[in-house]
C-alpha cells in the first residue's frame, strides 16, 4: 500500500468519525432515554420540570425543553446545579428528593456534554456536588427543623406505615361475600404476600396466571423484567375463588366495581383507583393513610426478619437488583451480632 492510498484511507476515517461524532452528539439524549423504563423516563421528566422552574425563579428561561433538546443546557455550570440544590432544600423538599433531582440534572447535564453544550471543566465540577448522606441529611433536618423550615414538601410519607401480622390477616380476608370484596381480598394479598408494586398488580392480565401451575407472571415497570410467583395459601385460595365466581376470564385480572359491589367487565382498576382502594380498606380496619407500598413493606419486613430466608431470596421476592435496596427493610429491632457466632459464648 503506497503513501497516498494510506493518507486517503486516513482521510476518509476521520470524515467518517468526525460524521458519527455529531450524530451520536445529537442522539446522545435519545439514545439514552430509549433504554430507561417508563417509570424512569417520568421521574427524569419531573426533575427537570423543577429544575426548570428554580432557574425560571432567576429570570432564566431555556431556550428548549430540558429533557429532549442538548441546546437548551448552554450556560448551566456546576454553580448553577450547585444553587439548585440549595434552593431545593430552603422549598422544603425531603433531602432524598433533593439528591435524586441534582443526580438528575448532574447526568443530562454530561449528556449535553456529549452533545458539544456544556464544557468539559463544567461537567468535572459538577460531579462534585454531591448529595447528602444519611448523616448528613438528618443533621440538614434539624437545622431546617429548627429555623422553621419545612423538610418534606408534598403528600409522600417519610416512613411507611407499620400494620401488625393481626392486621395484614384482616385484610386479606373476604370481608362479605360480593364480588368486589373478593377482588379486594386477592389485591391485598398480591401487595401483602407477593409484593407487587402499585404499577404491577395495575398491569396484571388473566392470561398471567397459570392455575394449572399456580404460578403468576408480571412484568416489573421499574426494573423493565419479568418475574414469576407461585402463587400459595391465602393468595391462591382467594385467586381461586374471585376467578371461579366473579371474573369473565379474560382482560385485566382486577375490574373495577361500582357502589353496589358489582364488577364491571371489560374495565380495569388504575393506579390511583388501586392506591384509592388500599386506603379506604385500610380505614375500614383502623388504619389511617394506608397505601400499597406499607402492605410491600410489611412483606418485605417480615422476610428480611426470618433468619430462614436469606437476602438474595429476599431481592427476588421484591424484584430489587441492588442488595442496598432490600436490606433496608431488615429492622433495628434485632441486635447486630445476632447472626454471627464465633462458637465461644458458652
Amino acid at each position: 500500500m503506497n503513501t497516498l492510498t494510506t493518507q486517503s484511507q486516513n482521510t476518509a476515517l476521520e470524515v467518517f468519525g468526525a460524521f458519527a461524532n455529531d450524530a451520536a452528539a445529537r442522539s446522545a439524549f435519545r439514545l439514552y432515554q430509549d433504554r430507561r423504563p417508563a417509570n424512569t423516563q417520568r421521574a427524569q421528566r419531573a426533575a427537570l420540570a423543577v429544575f426548570e422552574a428554580f432557574l425560571r425563579t432567576g429570570g432564566i428561561v431555556p431556550t428548549g425543553e430540558l429533557y429532549s433538546d442538548p441546546d437548551a443546557w448552554q450556560g448551566i455550570t456546576w454553580g448553577t446545579l450547585q444553587a439548585f440544590q440549595v434552593w431545593q432544600l430552603q422549598q422544603g423538599y425531603a433531602v432524598g428528593t433533593v439528591n435524586g433531582r441534582v443526580s438528575t440534572v448532574r447526568f443530562y447535564m454530561g449528556l449535553a456534554n456529549q452533545a458539544g453544550a456544556i464544557p468539559d471543566g463544567e461537567v468535572l465540577r459538577a460531579g462534585q456536588v454531591k448529595g447528602y448522606t444519611r448523616k448528613e441529611a438528618m443533621d440538614t433536618d434539624a437545622k431546617r427543623a429548627k429555623q422553621g423550615t419545612p423538610t418534606r414538601k408534598g403528600l409522600k410519607k417519610s416512613q411507611a406505615v407499620t400494620i401488625t401480622e393481626d392486621q395484614a390477616r384482616k385484610l386479606c380476608q373476604v370481608r362479605n361475600e360480593t364480588p368486589q370484596a373478593r377482588r379486594d381480598a386477592l389485591m391485598l394479598c398480591l401487595f401483602v404476600f407477593h409484593g407487587l408494586r402499585v404499577s404491577e398488580v395495575a398491569g396484571l392480565q388473566v392470561k398471567n396466571v397459570d392455575t394449572e401451575n399456580r404460578m403468576i407472571t408480571f412484568y416489573r415497570p421499574k426494573t423493565g423484567k419479568e418475574s414469576r410467583h407461585r402463587i400459595r395459601g391465602r393468595a391462591w385460595q382467594c385467586l381461586t375463588a374471585y376467578l371461579k365466581a366473579d371474573h369473565p376470564g379474560s382482560d385485566a385480572l382486577l375490574l373495577a366495581s361500582t357502589k353496589t359491589g358489582a364488577l364491571l367487565p371489560g374495565s380495569d382498576m388504575s393506579i390511583e383507583a388501586i392506591r384509592q382502594r388500599v386506603t379506604m380498606l385500610g380505614q375500614g380496619i383502623g388504619i389511617d393513610h394506608l397505601t400499597p407500598h406499607d402492605l410491600r413493606h410489611h412483606g418485605a419486613t417480615v422476610i428480611a426478619n426470618d433468619p430462614n430466608s436469606s437476602l438474595g431470596a429476599l431481592m427476588s421476592w421484591g424484584g430489587w437488583e441492588s442488595a442496598s435496596s432490600a436490606s433496608r427493610y431488615i429492622e433495628a429491632g434485632a441486635a447486630d451480632n445476632d447472626g454471627v457466632s464465633l462458637g465461644m459464648e458458652d
